[in-house]
């Protein structure tokens, strides 16, 4: 004989089954979107992410910056749109990267005039070089170049020296704007060979090395992306770079140290940057992206080629290059008084 409660009792259990199984199904569920909720780079990227240039299109910045971010969009399946914003020494892109929303959206290329210079030449910033942005990754190290027309007649940089004390404040200096790494590359030369010339800042690389090119002005020590198809072509003279090794595409120009300027060091470098506040998740996923990106053997022959060395690392290695050049040239702006109102 069937025992008719406990076959009420597991009719009633089978039938619960499904509402549990439902349940628990639902509450996966349920996790799951909690966890996505708390993922933001779950979903990263979904839509363009817009690349702050602070500088101008055909600068050593911009064919950098392209260069990357055409590797980048193909790494990350998303397109990354370079957004030339040039302007008040590199100050005016920097700012607006450091006030864009901390989505992961606007990303910027962080460099050594806007994070590392210009704090210690105005008086008013519009944004706190070392506060305002969480670093995603160095991206790379550039040689400065100092180079003179042809038609100047000095070999060496000894030479450029000995005529610089011949004619104090009669020789012109070349710079791509007031604080700007060339600038600084400049103003460190003239400091540390006990000479003076004149300084006429122009908006860009390009239009300040055009100006040497045609004896407008004596000399430049700027960023050799700019000098280097002139110096390939004759037109200008490499007497120096101002990093503490050669320059891969001009192996036979000696350091400034091993010209005559123990000591001399003076390279630009960039990095990623985005505002304070992008979600960690996020961070170290363009990290990833980028480094994959500057791995990659054709990147890193066309950043050599154009005079850059690819440096990849960690947002907290970053951190610490970006401060300690930061200390570096606060001590270079006191001795050298340079400051702007």
């Amino acid at each position: 004989m069937v025992n008719i409660f406990n076959k009420n009792k597991y009719l009633q259990y089978i039938s619960v089954v499904p509402l549990i199984a439902a349940c628990a199904a639902a509450t996966a569920q349920d996790k799951r979107v909690a966890a996505a909720a708390n993922d933001p780079a779950r979903d990263y990227p979904n839509r363009p992410i817009r690349y702050i240039l602070p500088g101008g299109p055909g600068s050593s910045a911009d064919v950098f910056s392209r260069i990357l971010t055409a590797k980048l969009s193909d790494i990350m399946g998303q397109q990354v749109v370079v957004d030339s914003r040039p302007g008040a020494g590199g100050m005016l892109g920097t700012d607006i990267a450091a006030k864009a929303a901390p989505d992961g959206y606007t990303i910027a290329r962080g460099n050594l005039p806007g994070l590392a210079i210009a704090p210690h030449v105005y008086k008013k910033m519009p944004y706190d070089a070392l506060k305002d942005f969480m670093p995603v990754t160095l991206t790379d190290v550039s040689h400065n170049l100092l180079v003179v027309p042809v038609s100047l007649p000095v070999q060496t940089m000894q030479e450029l020296i000995t005529l610089l004390k011949s004619k104090p404040d009669h020789y012109i200096m070349a710079s791509p704007g007031v604080a700007s790494g060339g600038h600084l590359a400049g103003l460190l030369f003239t400091t540390m060979a006990g000479v003076r010339s004149l300084h006429v800042p122009y908006k860009a690389a390009s239009p300040s090395v055009v100006s040497v090119v045609y004896s407008e002005s004596h000399w430049t020590f700027t960023s050799i992306g700019a000098p280097l198809p002139h110096v390939r072509a004759g037109r200008l003279r490499a007497l120096a770079v101002g990093s503490e090794k050669r320059a891969l595409p001009l192996p036979d120009v000696p350091t400034a140290a091993e010209a005559g300027l123990p000591g001399y060091y003076a390279a630009g470098w960039a990095g990623v940057v985005v505002p304070r506040g992008t979600p960690s998740a996020i961070i170290a996923k363009l990290n990833a992206a980028t480094i994959k990106a500057l791995n990659a053997p054709d990147l890193k022959e066309q950043f050599i080629t154009q005079g850059a060395e690819p440096r990849p690392g960690t947002p907290e290695e970053f951190a610490q290059f970006i401060k300690a050049d930061y200390d570096r040239i606060a001590k270079l702006a006191r001795v050298a008084g340079l400051r702007v109102d």
